[in-house]
């Protein structure tokens, strides 16, 4: 008998505006740190495949993150029904700590969905991955650190391993932080070597030097670390590694799949990206809030290797490995 009145309101158009509002076109602020480029296809695309209408609106800080405290005004201004932040470095910047949170500085009071972010519990972009602590939920796209390191071990053992990395980069130092972590448990060293500096950016002139140096330190592979910097100039970093016979290992695809990396153990971007999309779809469509949504990697990735690099360093992998590994 309660549930007439409410039947009858609605009949009555009484609740129009909400509904109205439900059938809203939503709109997506796409806060990018380095352009639109394959998860964002990815997070486009599911979309479309779902037949859901969304209006994406596309900011880009071109990575400077001096632009982030403008693009965070826009947010403020727009209020559009989320945000999407794509990278470590620019949702650490647009979000601020979990725990530190400063609403004259950070995006306030509305949904957020991250992509392509590395450990974002070290990084406090959220309290845990279960539960995230605030309006906020996303994706990681790098495989767990131990799983990685499994997978290099199972390719080729090895004693020792270098890494290059930017220092600018914080997703770069928290999994090299967890990789030599992992290593001591084995008995093993990681090299860490930072790319210099000149006034305040890292220096790709100084790569090859670097490689070459970390040949001479003895290492067996050379790790490479999800990092903006290292992926720009991916080209000159796995170029010098042949150079030198130094097999790469890389935690993110492009190394591989786009330049003379020798093997990693990756996430696809496009599926991270899509895999984001069904967590907007749960915020926009579903009415869940960000908070309830866990912090999520993929269930499987995908292990690369270079047959041409391998051919090149006489390193070709394992037979057991062959039936697993994706030959590019």
């Amino acid at each position: 008998m309660r549930r007439r009145p409410l039947v009858a309101a609605a009949a009555l158009g009484l609740v129009a505006p909400a509904v109205a509002r439900a059938q809203r076109r939503p709109r997506i602020l796409m806060m990018l740190f380095r352009g639109w480029e394959e998860a964002c296809d990815g997070f486009r695309d599911y979309f479309a495949a779902r037949r859901l209408d969304v209006e994406l609106v596309v900011s880009n800080a071109e990575e400077d993150l001096s632009r982030v405290p403008a693009m965070v005004r826009q947010a403020q201004a727009m209020r559009p029904d989320l945000v999407y932040l794509w990278g470590t470095t620019l949702t650490m910047a647009a979000l601020g700590p979990w725990d530190a949170h400063d609403p004259a500085r950070h995006l306030n009071g509305m949904p957020v969905v991250f992509n392509i972010v590395t450990d974002p519990v070290r990084n406090r972009v959220v309290r845990s991955r279960a539960a995230p602590g605030r309006p906020v939920t996303g994706t990681e796209y790098i495989a767990p650190v131990a799983v990685q390191l499994r997978a290099m071990e199972s390719y080729r053992p090895f004693q020792r391993a270098a890494a290059l990395f930017n220092p600018r980069e914080r997703n770069s130092i928290v999994t090299l932080e967890e990789m030599a972590e992992q290593l001591a448990t084995r008995g093993a060293v990681l090299h860490s070597l930072p790319v210099p500096l000149a006034d305040g950016r890292p220096q790709p002139d100084a790569i090859p030097g670097l490689v070459t140096a970390a040949r001479e330190a003895g290492a067996e592979w050379l790790y490479i670390p999800p990092d903006t910097f290292l992926n720009e100039h991916r080209a000159v970093l796995t170029a010098a590694a042949l150079q030198e016979g130094l097999p790469s290992f890389a935690a993110s695809e492009r190394f591989v799949a786009f330049a003379d990396g020798l093997a990693g153990l990756v996430s696809r971007y496009y599926s991270v990206g899509a895999f984001t999309g069904f967590k907007a779809e749960q915020i926009l469509f579903g009415g869940v809030s960000p908070a309830a949504i866990p912090v999520e990697t993929l269930s499987r990735f995908s292990y690369l290797v270079r047959m041409e690099t391998a051919r090149r360093l006489r390193a070709y992998p394992p037979v057991e490995l062959l039936r697993i590994a994706e030959a590019v």
